[in-house]
């Protein structure tokens, strides 16, 4: 899990044609061959979300929320493990396959990474009888710039900017996005789906400054991780 700040991303102040068709989801979507989606109203049990970095810490509440009540109204029934229970499982966990970083690199070693939490998923999945666990993430994903908009993971927003008259901004070339990832585990600790939606642009143009900043509204309201977790979920709800 990354704990690092957000760092600035550069954004091409050149104007370029603005198309407005919403982008397709993610080629990055996985799901495995033969997966069937678990009929409603099965059990799905939510782990504590990771985030790419901290200043995105205070969009979990959100994110849970958002998970919690769109899952709930595809009724499915949904339970949130708690941090505390998850620590306590995944250092058991780790313990048993030998550690997931490798002592004289840092390295992750991916396969016992890999072990250790299908173990975990099969643990969570026998004591609660869920069909399904889900990890949720908060991630930054490149989004191509084109004219006052950028587009990512099935997600178009417009260029947020400050300063500018109208704060209007145009550009060409690419900026990071924030989106909803999520890896969802059938009962048997196998990865299903890999999913991401892109919910919103989390920097903007200063034109006061001449710089790119951090927004400080990224999580005032929650309709754009709302629209994030909807385009997560919808390859789930397809099947």
């Amino acid at each position: 899990m990354l704990v690092k700040k957000l760092s600035l991303a550069t954004l091409s102040l050149l104007f370029a044609a603005c198309t407005s068709v919403p982008p397709p989801l993610s080629s990055d979507n996985l799901i495995a061959s033969g997966f069937q989606r678990p009929a409603a109203p099965a059990l799905v049990v939510m782990l504590p979300p990771q985030v790419a970095a901290l200043d995105l810490q205070e969009g979990v509440a959100l994110l849970k929320e958002q998970l919690r009540l769109q899952l709930s109204q595809a009724g499915y029934k949904v339970v949130a493990l708690d941090q505390d229970s998850y620590n306590a499982i995944w250092r058991q966990e780790i313990a048993e396959v030998g550690g997931v970083f490798d002592p004289a690199t840092g390295a992750m070693k991916r396969r016992e990474y890999a072990q250790a939490l299908g173990h975990l998923v099969q643990r969570v999945s026998a004591e609660t009888k869920a069909a399904m666990v889900i990890r949720p993430q908060l991630v930054l994903r490149k989004a191509e710039v084109a004219g006052v908009s950028a587009a990512w993971d099935g997600q178009i927003r417009r260029l947020p900017a400050k300063g500018g008259g109208g704060d209007d901004v145009r550009g060409n070339g690419s900026t990071l996005g924030l989106s909803v990832g999520l890896n969802m585990f059938a009962a048997s600790g196998e990865l299903v789906l890999s999913t991401y939606g892109g919910a919103m642009l989390p920097y903007r143009v200063n034109f006061l400054t001449l710089q790119n900043e951090v927004r400080p509204d990224l999580f005032a309201e929650d309709k754009d991780l709302a629209d994030g977790v909807a385009l997560a979920l919808e390859p789930f709800f397809k099947l």
